[in-house]
């Protein structure tokens, strides 16, 4: 049989996890007054009661470690990127040799506009001969910035509105977010 940590920590565990009493209530279908009287150590609790407290506090503090992950995390530490001078046959070439379908345009070292597959099949799609234009012609926003410790959530709440998200540290680009990338860390 394992041994379980001393019953004082439940209280110290549940109140690290912004838990109250009736939280843990709703969620173990134990009395809130079973779990006053253990964190208070009144009474006699059961191995089982106090088994499936602990459980449930470490299934909580795991959970929220996940949810501790960050840009850092899950972003791809090679940025390919293309300037503004090229054209859509270049940013398509670059592309396909990359199987990308979207790119950060940056001119000396400043983000300055993005592009896309469906921007570029739209183009395409209306006039063959824009295969060539510049990108500055046609550049579509630029992709917000953030810093590498932005978490989890905040880079889902961008992902939903852009095709990617740059991540920085110190002012200087060290990885790209994209869909793809938050879906591996699924």
């Amino acid at each position: 049989m394992p041994i379980l940590p001393d019953l004082n920590e439940i209280k110290n565990l549940r109140k690290r996890l912004n838990l109250t009493q009736e939280e843990l209530q709703i969620a173990l279908s134990i009395p809130q007054a079973t779990i006053s009287r253990i964190e208070n150590g009144l009474g006699n609790p059961s191995y089982l009661t106090v088994k499936k407290i602990f459980d449930y506090l470490e299934h909580e503090k795991l959970s929220d470690k996940k949810e501790e992950i960050n840009a850092e995390d899950i972003m791809s530490r090679k940025i390919i990127s293309i300037d503004s001078k090229s054209s859509i046959k270049d940013v398509v070439n670059l592309m396909n040799k990359h199987d990308l379908s979207q790119i950060p345009i940056i001119d000396d070292d400043k983000n300055i506009g993005s592009i896309t597959s469906k921007k570029i099949q739209n183009l395409i799609a209306e006039n063959h001969d824009l295969i060539n234009i510049k990108l500055e012609i046609i550049k579509e926003l630029p992709f917000p910035e953030i810093e590498k410790d932005w978490p989890l959530k905040d880079v889902s709440n961008l992902l939903s509105r852009y095709p990617a998200v740059l991540v920085k540290e110190h002012g200087n680009y060290v990885g790209i977010i994209t869909d793809a990338d938050f879906l591996k860390a699924a």
